[in-house]
């Protein structure tokens, strides 16, 4: 049922243990991705000051099922976020759905977005740490237009052009590497956090290092946010708005030919969000 103490709002902003105790999950760096540049036009969108080979857009469809939303006081992944198990013991849920449906976000910036599942308030205490646990599948639609008009469409084949239009694109995360699974993917650079993602099972559960790819625990994508700002629940609070911030990341585009501004590629990037607390 819903409960008006938590709600999730679009927006166009979005492990304690000892590592001796726990098997460790393989992670990749997160390469840093700076929003696409609209002045460019035909000569390309993304910026190479500094170099770089992807920039990120806001996405018009960004369809995503989530399943829960937490808040830790730690990192549910551990210090050096390596673990393979969730640790909740400094984490609460604010919100829950055993039966989740998919929800376009993009198509909702600005509105608050009322989920079915079960919600509540966390206990008082500063959280640093939320986390969203969501079904691997992610569905984007993007058209980028540079400040001349010239449009980039991305395709649903994860190509781009110019003569479009943009259609849906499907990623499914199974791993963040190449021949053997890569469940960890850390460190990008959002607004107001850093990202880190963990593709796991709907218990968030991360697979073994080196195992093969894909990694064999993919239903499930974990988001968790480390805040440049953590917020604080008082006895006070009566309320927590759950932000998505999509604009300039959520889809990126890509050069197939290193650093490079003209893109041939396109996919789902990851997204940011805020939490505002709700005082008297």
């Amino acid at each position: 049922m819903k409960n008006r103490a938590f709600s999730v709002v679009t927006a166009t902003l979005f492990s304690l243990f000892t590592h001796d105790a726990l098997a460790a999950g393989a992670k990749v760096d997160a390469e840093v991705m700076n929003p696409c540049v609209a002045t460019a036009g035909t000569n390309g969108i993304i910026s190479q000051t500094p170099a770089s080979a992807a920039c990120g857009a806001t996405p018009q469809k960004y369809e995503i099922t989530v399943v829960e939303m937490g808040v830790c006081k730690s990192h549910p992944y551990g210090v050096a976020k390596d673990a393979e198990a969730f640790d909740a013991s400094s984490c609460s849920i604010v919100y829950s759905d055993t039966t989740p449906s998919a929800t376009d976000v993009a198509a909702l910036i600005g509105t608050s977005l009322g989920m079915d599942g079960e919600s509540t308030l966390p206990p008082v205490g500063t959280y640093p740490y939320p986390y969203i646990l969501m079904e691997n599948q992610f569905i984007t639609n993007t058209t980028f237009t540079a400040g001349d008009g010239t449009k980039w469409y991305g395709l649903a084949n994860g190509q781009t052009n110019q003569t479009g239009p943009a259609a849906d694109r499907t990623d499914v995360l199974a791993n963040f590497g190449d021949t053997t699974c890569f469940s960890g993917y850390l460190g990008a650079a959002v607004s107001g956090a850093v990202i880190d993602g963990f593709i796991t099972n709907s218990a968030k559960l991360r697979s073994a290092a080196g195992t093969a790819d894909p990694c064999p625990n993919r239903t499930h994508l974990v988001g968790v946010l480390t805040l440049a700002n953590p917020f604080t629940i008082t006895p006070q609070t009566f309320g927590l708005n759950f932000q998505f911030l999509l604009t300039g990341q959520g889809t990126q585009f890509m050069s197939a030919n290193g650093n490079d501004a003209i893109p041939e590629e396109y996919g789902s990037a990851p997204f940011s969000g805020i939490f505002t607390v709700l005082n008297p």
